[in-house]
C-alpha cells in the first residue's frame, strides 16, 4: 500500500514557518504606531527599514565581522553574539533610515524646534559616520523604533517563534551594507527545542586568535587601547 499526498517534513516546516514569520514581523513593525502619523497622509516617505536575512553564508559574514569588532574593543560579548548570529534561523533588522522629525517641536532633544535640532546637529551626524551607529537622532523617532521592535517581538511570540532583540549584529549589518539604517535593532529568530537567546555563556576573548588578528580593521570607532583590560560584557543585548 502506497501513501499518497503532500508530506512536509520537520525541516521544511521550520523553514516555511520562519519565512512566513519574518513577513508578518516586518508588517507589525511598519504598521506600529509612530509619532506624527499625519505626515504619512501627506505623502511623506516611510522612515523604517526592515530587512530579513535567512542565509547561513550571510550570517557567517556578520559573525566574522562581529569577532573582528570584539577583538578591536576587547569585549567578549561580541564573540558571544557572533556565535548566536550563526545559529539563528533568521535575523530581522528594523531600523531608522532617512528619518525626519514629526515636527512636534517637543524639546525632548534639547532644542526649541525640530528645525533647530536638525541644523545644530548636522555636523555631529556627519562626524559620526565612523561610529557603530550614526547620531544623534530625533528622540521621538528612537521611541518609534522601539515601538516597532516591540510590536514585531509581540508578533513573534504570538506565532510561537523564539525572538531575541540584539544590537551588535545590527551594527555588523549596517557596516557590511546589509542595511542602510542610521540605527537599528535586530530580532534574532529561531525555532528550536530551546530559545537560543537564553543561557548563553560568555566566551573567553582570544585577542591573539591569528584568524582575527590577521583580519583587516573594521574602521569603526572607538577601539580599545592595548592597555585597557578585556571586558567580558554583561548579560544584556
Amino acid at each position: 500500500m502506497t501513501i499518497e499526498g503532500n508530506i512536509i517534513g520537520t525541516d521544511d516546516l521550520r523553514q516555511g514557518a520562519i519565512r512566513s514569520a519574518v513577513e508578518y514581523l516586518a508588517a507589525s513593525a511598519v504598521t506600529a504606531p509612530k509619532s506624527g502619523g499625519q505626515l504619512f497622509l501627506r505623502g511623506a516617505k516611510p522612515f523604517l527599514e526592515t530587512v530579513a536575512v535567512i542565509d547561513k553564508q550571510v550570517q557567517a559574514e556578520l559573525a566574522a565581522w562581529m569577532r573582528r569588532r570584539g577583538a578591536e574593543r576587547r569585549e567578549a560579548i561580541w564573540f558571544r553574539d557572533a556565535q548566536a548570529a550563526e545559529q539563528m534561523d533568521a535575523i530581522l533588522f528594523i531600523g531608522l533610515s532617512d528619518w525626519y522629525p514629526p515636527v512636534y517641536d517637543c524639546g525632548a532633544c534639547g532644542y526649541e524646534t525640530c528645525a533647530e535640532f536638525l541644523n545644530a546637529t548636522k555636523g555631529l551626524r556627519e562626524a559620526s559616520s565612523d561610529f557603530e551607529f550614526e547620531g544623534p537622532q530625533c528622540n521621538l523617532r528612537d521611541i518609534d523604533l522601539g515601538i516597532a521592535v516591540g510590536s514585531a517581538a509581540k508578533t513573534a511570540s504570538l506565532l510561537g517563534i523564539d525572538a531575541r532583540c540584539q544590537t551588535r549584529v545590527a551594527v555588523a549589518a549596517r557596516r557590511l551594507g546589509v542595511i542602510t539604517s542610521d540605527i537599528a535593532v535586530a530580532l534574532s529568530l529561531s525555532i528550536t527545542h530551546k530559545n537560543l537567546g537564553f543561557d548563553r555563556s560568555m566566551p573567553a576573548g582570544d585577542w591573539a586568535d591569528p584568524d582575527v588578528v590577521a583580519s583587516a580593521p573594521t574602521g569603526v570607532r572607538p577601539v580599545a587601547r592595548q592597555a585597557d583590560p578585556p571586558l567580558g560584557g554583561g548579560d544584556g543585548d
